[in-house]
């Protein structure tokens, strides 16, 4: 995912370990499952501004509060990271590790 979602995943898990809240605990009071809740504290989940309501309202925070001091960053090589995680991704740890092996031989020939 991209910065912002793992940025306010981790703001998200600072705020309930701050008060003390598990992610069961933290998914029941936002009505979501403790599964999802893990997988945005992750950033691995785009949030709804609805969801996110929904947890800064369990965790008795603002929007604000969650969003302060977060900056957004546009830059074109995020995209490319984020587009080349997206695409591992959807492969078997077998094949992402030859491909892996491919782009070590790849940059060892460029030296």
């Amino acid at each position: 995912m991209n910065t912002l979602t793992k940025e306010l995943g981790q703001r998200i898990r600072s705020f309930r370990t701050e008060k003390g809240m598990t992610q069961e605990a933290l998914a029941e009071k936002a009505g979501l499952h403790p599964t999802y809740v893990g997988q945005v504290e992750r950033g691995e989940k785009n949030l709804t501004i609805i969801t996110l309501g929904h947890l800064t309202g369990a965790l008795d925070i603002t929007l604000q509060q969650l969003f302060s001091g977060i900056e957004v960053s546009t830059s074109q090589t995020d995209d490319i990271y984020d587009k080349c995680y997206q695409l591992l991704r959807q492969h078997s740890q077998e094949k992402v590790l030859h491909i892996y092996a491919i782009l070590l031989e790849l940059f060892a020939m460029q030296e």
